[in-house]
């Protein structure tokens, strides 16, 4: 960003020493620092509502960072807790959600993201979810599974299919290029329960 502020029409030689200066000159430099301490004042609003900082959460806004490093980085865990009937998993809740069935469970995944044009971008969901007991079924909708061991292409919702008639924590990752138009699920890995 380039300032808006000048400092070219303020006199650094005004007053002059030793002799009578006509008080319009004062008032002409009294008149600019005014008017660029204003512009300055209303650049630093820009840069305090719109730069990230380190003590608050940062929104970008969808807008492209480049050449980043990153270290030392994590990704928000949404933790359900215990559910059952409808659940609403929200990318812009975070981009891991952790659910624990209490009864039959049906998924539903919104708020995939866009940039700030409004252009598609991979978004990615990881899910933990842990059936409590074997009886339990999990529903995922609107979401495309890969083609089954005999080629088959995979429907839009899974029950039992996908998710054995056994306890387990079953992760997997929701993703899409479009917004969340369209949605496809990873391999769901199973991993043995405790109990």
């Amino acid at each position: 960003m380039t300032t808006a502020i000048t400092v070219t029409s303020i006199d650094g030689a005004y007053p002059v020493a030793g002799q009578d200066n006509d008080s319009q000159g004062f008032r002409d430099n009294f008149s600019q620092i005014k008017t660029q301490l204003t512009t300055a004042g209303t650049e630093i609003t820009a840069l305090q509502t719109n730069s990230a900082v380190t003590n608050a959460d940062t929104d970008f806004n969808g807008h492209d960072q480049s050449e980043l490093v990153l270290k030392d980085w994590g990704q928000k865990v949404v933790a359900k807790g215990a559910v059952t009937g409808s659940v609403a998993c929200s990318f812009a809740d975070g981009n891991v959600t952790t659910v624990t069935t209490s009864g039959n469970v049906t998924l539903t995944f919104t708020n995939f993201p866009t940039d700030d044009s409004g252009t598609n971008v991979y978004a990615t969901m990881k899910m933990l979810v842990t059936k409590a007991t074997s009886t339990h079924t999990i529903t995922l909708t609107g979401v495309t599974f890969p083609n089954d061991e005999d080629g088959d292409v995979g429907d839009s919702s899974s029950v039992s299919t996908d998710f054995p008639e056994r306890q387990g924590v079953y992760v997997f990752d929701i993703f899409s290029v479009d917004g969340g138009t369209t949605k496809y699920i990873s391999k769901i890995l199973e991993y043995t329960s405790a109990s």
